[in-house]
């Protein structure tokens, strides 16, 4: 038994049943020998079952099935460093994907980083969600400069911080996380007006002079008087 082998045994009953959703507790009754290949070898940094690395390489129809309705539970809110290091000591030199992507590798490595520290943030550990939340600025910035699609965000900074925690905590399996978060922020710019920057060489759309001129002219009348 290998990891391709554990999928596509998963990937076979599912196509069979076709259950309107599946865990790893559907997996283990199911696909048993798979199920303890799979927690027995296929491990994160946590030493847990890695079932993101599982689900994303299950066919494309089977994946939006997994944890489909099933309610998360209250978390306990926790910091844990040890958690958060064990993470980004693996992927420690890569963090500059967040900033800028020159490969599909990068772009792939980005996501499995988003991943694994959302997952951090949904079991409820603070410093996990306050450093993925942080990368993920960079990365909407990145978005907001380069794609038409998301310039109408520029000046919404509260409501990217909004929109980014709420893809944090709502984040199932959608594939990749950047892609579900993109999707999100450019669906939701759809309703936003653009704001227009504030600058004193604006020109005023009542007066039709420069900010600054009018500025200017409004102290000296203030001063002569």
């Amino acid at each position: 038994m290998n990891l391709e082998k554990a999928v596509r045994n998963i990937n076979r009953s599912l196509n069979k049943k076709q259950p309107p959703t599946f865990s790893p507790i559907w997996i283990k009754y199911r696909c048993r020998i798979s199920y303890e290949f799979i927690v027995n070898n296929i491990k994160n940094e946590l030493g847990n079952p890695d079932w993101d690395l599982v689900v994303s390489m299950l066919d494309r129809w089977n994946q939006k099935y997994w944890m489909k309705g099933i309610k998360r539970r209250t978390v306990k809110l926790y910091e844990d460093k040890t958690e958060l290091s064990a993470v980004l000591a693996r992927y420690n030199d890569k963090l500059y994907t967040f900033l800028a992507q020159e490969n599909k590798e990068d772009k792939a490595i980005c996501d499995c980083i988003s991943i694994r520290l959302v997952r951090l943030a949904q079991q409820g550990n603070v410093l996990a969600k306050e450093k993925i939340t942080g990368l993920l600025k960079y990365t909407v910035s990145r978005w907001i400069e380069c794609s038409k699609y998301l310039s109408v965000w520029n000046g919404y900074d509260d409501l990217i911080d909004r929109y980014i925690n709420t893809c944090i905590r709502r984040f199932r399996y959608a594939g990749s996380f950047l892609g579900y978060l993109y999707r999100t922020l450019e669906y939701a710019g759809r309703g936003l007006a653009p704001l227009e920057k504030f600058s004193l060489d604006n020109v005023s759309k009542i007066t039709g002079k420069r900010v600054i001129d009018s500025f200017c002219k409004r102290s000296c009348s203030q001063q002569d008087e």
